[in-house]
């Protein structure tokens, strides 16, 4: 760009010096014919008034009276000379001194008129004319003129500076402005590029950047660079976006594949460990249970109660399985059933001496299943006995809460960290056999419980104190059309 600009003004430079000479050799060709004419006009006059024949002779003998006439008629230095280039008179010795007139001699003979131009270091300009004296068609000598053109050339000059001071103006505020706007353009450009080529090293290293959009801040332009700013910029969201659906997608398939494997692993052992205790009595019948009696009903025992947990089991996966509607929905007094489970578990949590207490009172309908529901504060009570300390009261309250009614179940035991509540309902699950009073649980309770609460439109949620106690909350949709009597 600075080439080009500096180029630009050596080529204006040149033009504009080159038009200079031309139009002071043109002013010097007018000047020359103008004075060629009024020479020969000048010289007849004083010939005839000194009653001169016009020859060369007459020219040799009023040369005095010629050179004072012509340099009346403007600011010039005249010499005379004859027809061989001979001086004959010179107004100023010094101006027509050591000067070479041979070629404009020549011209002067071959009856033509001949300037030359002389441009001087220190801006001075000096022209000499020579022109042949043709009287009547009679040659009678030469005349030389000396023309100084240095203010004519010094105000030229001048101008070609202002011109050319101008011109390097001119095109130093273009420089800068047009500099400013490739800037302008270019620097986001290359931001875009820069940006362009991180994010693409990022999604090769499957990874993105959430700090993309910081580094590309033009937006706010109100030209082509600020639209395409603002185009990319929502490109970037959304590639982020999408990226982030990606990953969360990618997770999601890796937990769900886990969570299946898990699943079926889970099942495996769980099915495994009644078929083989059941597989075992019997072979142990089949070999000696006729000859050991004692043998033989301990072993139907056991397999009678593996065979009942077998069942058990699988009933509860087909739940676990079961994606269509619930039948059966109507609408029920929740507070009515929750007293009438509480009184069927007291006996239960009075052998591991603990205490069922209901907090709250007031009418609640909700619609739903009631074998399902009563399933629901079934589990939750029964994990409460299982998992809590002696001697401790369980809490069961049941309140509204915008549009909701809420039972929850708060029982005193070891309780659990973070990691243990983000998987307490997933299936097969268990915190610590060792924390439970009972054995035989298959883990799925609180899976199918948390599948019931989405087959009624309501939620289930667990959370612990630091102090030991384990609250359990489950939400109902309360029926729009009943209001809750106190």
């Amino acid at each position: 760009m600075l080439i080009l600009g500096v180029a630009s003004i050596l080529v204006v430079g040149y033009f504009v010096r080159e038009w200079m000479w031309r139009d002071i050799e043109d002013q010097i060709r007018g000047d020359a014919l103008s004075i060629q004419s009024n020479t020969e006009l000048y010289v007849r006059q004083i010939l005839l008034i000194n009653n001169c024949q016009i020859n060369e002779d007459s020219f040799r003998k009023c040369m005095n009276d010629i050179i004072v006439q012509l340099k009346k008629t403007g600011e010039y230095e005249v010499a005379l000379y004859d027809m061989d280039g001979e001086v004959l008179q010179r107004s100023d010795k010094n101006r027509f001194s050591g000067e070479d007139k041979r070629a404009d001699f020549q011209r002067a003979k071959n009856k033509e008129s001949a300037f030359t131009v002389n441009y001087g270091r220190e801006e001075t300009c000096e022209v000499y004319l020579t022109m042949p004296v043709q009287i009547m068609n009679q040659d009678i000598g030469i005349i030389s003129y000396y023309m100084d053109y240095n203010n004519v050339y010094h105000q030229k000059w001048n101008s070609i500076q202002s011109i050319l001071r101008i011109t390097v103006l001119a095109f130093g505020i273009i420089f800068v402005l047009i500099w400013i706007m490739i800037s302008r353009m270019v620097k986001p450009i290359r931001d875009l590029s820069r940006v362009s080529s991180a994010m693409s090293r990022w999604l090769k290293e499957g990874k993105m950047n959430d700090g993309m959009e910081a580094d590309f801040q033009y937006c706010e332009r109100k030209d082509e660079v600020g639209e395409l700013s603002r185009n990319y910029v929502q490109m970037l969201r959304v590639t982020e976006e999408q990226f982030a659906k990606i990953q969360e997608d990618r997770d999601r398939i890796l937990m769900l594949w886990n969570s299946r494997q898990e699943f079926y692993n889970n099942v495996t052992h769980e099915l495994k460990t009644p078929l083989t205790t059941i597989s075992g009595y019997a072979q142990l019948i089949e070999e000696n249970g006729l000859n050991d009696e004692e043998l033989f009903y301990n072993g139907m025992e056991h397999i009678l109660q593996e065979s009942t947990r077998l069942h058990r089991m699988v009933v509860q996966l087909l739940e676990m399985q079961n994606k269509e509607s619930i039948a059966g929905v109507r609408p029920l007094n929740v507070t009515d059933l929750l007293k009438d489970v509480i009184d069927a578990m007291q006996m239960k949590a009075g052998r591991y001496e603990n205490r069922l207490l209901l907090k709250g009172a007031g009418t609640y309908m909700i619609e739903g299943r009631e074998d399902r529901i009563r399933q629901v504060f079934i589990n939750l009570i029964d994990n409460a006995i299982k998992y809590g300390e002696p001697k401790k009261d369980i809490v069961i309250s049941i309140a509204a809460r915008a549009r909701m009614v809420r039972i929850a179940v708060i029982n005193k035991g070891d309780g659990m960290d973070e990691e243990e509540l983000s998987h307490i309902f997933e299936p097969f699950y268990r915190v610590d056999k060792e924390c439970s009073r009972e054995l035989g649980s298959s883990g799925l309770g609180l899976a199918i419980t948390k599948k019931i609460m989405e087959e009624h439109g309501g939620s289930i949620e667990a959370e612990c104190s630091p102090d030991g106690y384990t609250i359990f909350k489950v939400y109902f949709p309360l029926m729009q059309k009943v209001r809750r009597k106190e």
